[in-house]
């Protein structure tokens, strides 16, 4: 089934502003020093925090779901990420200003199922996450910024995964209300390498839609790149796919 309606793609995307701009309130709690915000722009946010951190938390989310977004407010907005030396990349945005594709995001949607819960280790979280990412080449400080910011979110519960009483895996569950719904978005999951093909990455999923069903919420998203192995994953785990956002790229001067 698709789940295509424009008030479900709405209520998705609304659910991706919140988590972006909760992502980039939490850093800003622990990078005090740095210039890091969220700004709103065409209904969406665009997201600034460490260049270094890349397009995972400096880009655009949402953008024209609130309506026209006029030539001004997008320069300006170009201008701010330019000055930062940061390229501005948009998800869903739909006409051209001298952008050029740079990639594809697509959004899944399943309706909650129940299933086992997976034991909470908070406390470990940020160092079992960062495991489970470091073969992937993203810089460990943004890894494991991502894993405090998780941890640090009321809106947020981590879960870790065990085989034979060692820990396996690790991923959070954010419940996010928006004007249209609740939306329980999963996210940053990730496998230890040794405990990969095992299916951790299918009992992650379950848990936590058997957590937000009990918790009230009948709908629930995660994006993934197109094709590769978490796409995958979330396909296994029952999600459908919703529709695909277009990632836009453009060059800082």
């Amino acid at each position: 089934m698709m789940l295509t309606t424009v008030e479900m793609a709405q209520r998705l995307e609304e659910a991706d502003v919140l988590h972006l701009t909760r992502q980039v309130e939490a850093c800003s709690q622990l990078f005090p020093s740095q210039d890091i915000s969220a700004l709103s722009i065409g209904g969406g946010v665009a997201a600034f925090t460490l260049p270094s951190f890349g397009r995972k938390l400096n880009h655009i989310v949402g953008f024209g779901v609130g309506g026209i977004v006029s030539s001004e407010e997008l320069a300006a907005i170009e201008k701010s990420y330019s000055n930062s030396g940061i390229d501005t990349e948009i998800d869903l945005f739909l006409s051209a200003h001298g952008y050029t594709v740079n990639g594809f995001i697509n959004n899944y949607t399943s309706r909650i199922k129940i299933s086992r819960v997976i034991s909470e280790r908070l406390h470990e979280f940020p160092d079992i996450s960062l495991a489970g990412y470091r073969d992937g080449g993203r810089p460990e400080l943004l890894l494991k910024t991502l894993a405090r910011i998780a941890a640090s979110r009321a809106d947020t519960h981590i879960y870790s995964a065990t085989i034979d009483g060692k820990i396996a895996g690790s991923a959070g569950l954010a419940l996010i209300e928006t004007s249209k719904g609740g939306v329980a978005y999963l996210y940053i999951d990730s496998t230890l390498p040794k405990h990969r093909g095992r299916g951790v990455q299918a009992a992650l999923p379950r848990s936590r839609l058997s957590d937000a069903r009990r918790a009230g919420f009948d709908i629930a998203s995660s994006g993934a790149r197109p094709a590769n192995i978490s796409s995958r994953n979330i396909e296994r785990a029952g999600f459908c796919l919703a529709y695909t956002k277009v990632t836009f790229a453009k060059k800082c001067e």
